[in-house]
């Protein structure tokens, strides 16, 4: 099964959307979607969010489809976000892959984490209220 063709047209435009952060990373946290277009530059966080972001307005995903997954592992030298879709597709800049199989991702690395989408703004409320 290929994915979705709503998926490769996403993830083919946001990739194309920002220029890609310099380094290993630019950001120090996840940027709401309404910061993005302020951005000098993008992580993989920040496309990760617009990708999220663009799949729920333009094409009606539910958020409940979409999470965030952190992976970690040479060659990586930071841990690396990319959006999970349905549990099965990643859409990521095509470090590891540009829409593939988690599985095919995942392959020598490690998840460290996995988000929710609808998770994220609490989140982020919670730590700017945390002292």
């Amino acid at each position: 099964m290929s994915p979705d063709v709503a998926l490769l047209q996403v993830n083919a435009a946001v990739n194309r959307q920002a220029t890609s952060c310099p380094r290993d990373s630019c950001l120090d946290h996840w940027p709401e979607v309404a910061d993005l277009p302020r951005l000098d530059y993008w992580d993989c966080k920040a496309y990760a969010v617009a990708k999220a972001d663009r799949l729920i307005r333009q094409y009606g995903y539910a958020p409940g489809r979409l999470e965030y997954l952190l992976i970690a592992g040479a060659p990586l030298r930071v841990t690396h976000a990319a959006l999970l879709v349905d549990g099965r597709w990643v859409l990521d800049l095509g470090l590891r892959c540009q829409v593939c199989t988690l599985e095919r991702f995942v392959a020598g690395v490690e998840v460290t984490g996995r988000l929710p989408v609808s998770d994220l703004p609490m989140l982020m409320r919670a730590l700017r209220s945390d002292p």
